[in-house]
This record gives C-alpha cells, sequence and structure tokens, in this order.
C-alpha cells in the first residue's frame, strides 16, 4: 500500500490493555497494538489514539498514553464518548469537561511532540469549553460530522481557530452539499 501512495495508517487502541477486556471480546489487545507496529515498521506514518468516557479511570488514560508513546505513533486522535441509545454504553455517564481538559494536558505531558487531535465528541462533551481543548494541548480537530454521529460546523472550529491567536496550518478540504445531505457520491 504504501508503494501506491499511502501515507498513514490509522488504527485506534480503544482504550488502555488492562481496560481493554471491559469494552472489546472480539479481539485481543495485541492484534491491534500489532497491526500499530506492523504499519510503523512498513515506514507508514501512524495515527493511533482512543476513546475516553467508556468508564475507565484516569489511570487508564495514562496507560493508553504511555503505550501510544512506546509505540511511537505520530498522530493520536482522543474521541469521547457520545452515548447512544441502544447502544451497550448509553447509560455511561459522561466525563466532565473539566476531566477531560485534565486528559487532554496529561495526553501533552506524555506525548510532546505528537499531534493530539479533539476528534469525535469533542462539541458534545466538551460543550462551551472546547476551545480550552486546544490550550490544554490538542493541536488538531477533526471538523465535521463523524461516522455515526453529525458533529460542528466546520467553520465555527476555524473560527475558534482564529479567535484563540492560532492559525490553521491546513484548510480542511470542500464537502459537496449533495454529498454531506444523501451520503452518496456527487456527481458533479
Amino acid at each position: 500500500m504504501k508503494e501506491a501512495g499511502l501515507y498513514r495508517y490509522h488504527h485506534n487502541l480503544e482504550t488502555s490493555r488492562t481496560f481493554f477486556p471491559e469494552i472489546c471480546t472480539t479481539h485481543a489487545y495485541d492484534e491491534d497494538v500489532e497491526a500499530v507496529m506492523a504499519a510503523g515498521e512498513a515506514g507508514l506514518s501512524v495515527c493511533c489514539g482512543g476513546l475516553i468516557g467508556l468508564g475507565e479511570g484516569i489511570q487508564h488514560r495514562i496507560e493508553l498514553a504511555l503505550t501510544l508513546r512506546e509505540l511511537n505513533v505520530e498522530s493520536v486522535p482522543v474521541n469521547i464518548l457520545n452515548p447512544i441509545k441502544g447502544t451497550p454504553l448509553s447509560g455511561t455517564p459522561p466525563l466532565s469537561p473539566l476531566e477531560i481538559l485534565m486528559t487532554i494536558a496529561v495526553f501533552r505531558f506524555l506525548l510532546p511532540d505528537r499531534d493530539i487531535s479533539l476528534c469525535g465528541g469533542k462539541e458534545k462533551n466538551l460543550r462551551q469549553l472546547l476551545p480550552l481543548g486546544l490550550v490544554a494541548g490538542a493541536n488538531a480537530l477533526m471538523t465535521g460530522n463523524y461516522l455515526t454521529t453529525p458533529g460542528r460546523d466546520t467553520r465555527l472550529d476555524l473560527e475558534m481557530i482564529k479567535d484563540l491567536g492560532l492559525r490553521a496550518t491546513r484548510e480542511p478540504s470542500p464537502v459537496c452539499s449533495c454529498a454531506a445531505k444523501k451520503r452518496s457520491r456527487c456527481k458533479k
């Protein structure tokens, strides 16, 4: 795949090794670690992070950050659980915005030279404290919609970046409104 032009491989670990059995029973944690290692060994940039707010504690988040450091991943997406009715974690109490900000700061401390991205669930869970996620240590944002839930308008994220006195180093790609509305390929 690298020879065909693949630059970055994405594969989240989801959570720490010790909390993983509480979340996933379909495969072993080592399978995910091996996938991340194989991508790195193939010379690919690796994007690997997790999902916080699953019921884990701060010690599990620290353990995840240390594992990501050991795996030498370049980009760390931090997703925050957005409980959806009818799913196994629908009743999980949400993390407070301050606990999320503390987690981002801990990730920045443990991963000082990595890109840390605020991703899925950021707007719902951080609410009015979303800009502080960048102050706490995140240096990237996933903008727009996510796989299963709507996200935040990209223009608001760009405005927030500007209001914080920061500058976007890469503008988001324009999205065709017909594709966004119909979830299909644009024929234009």
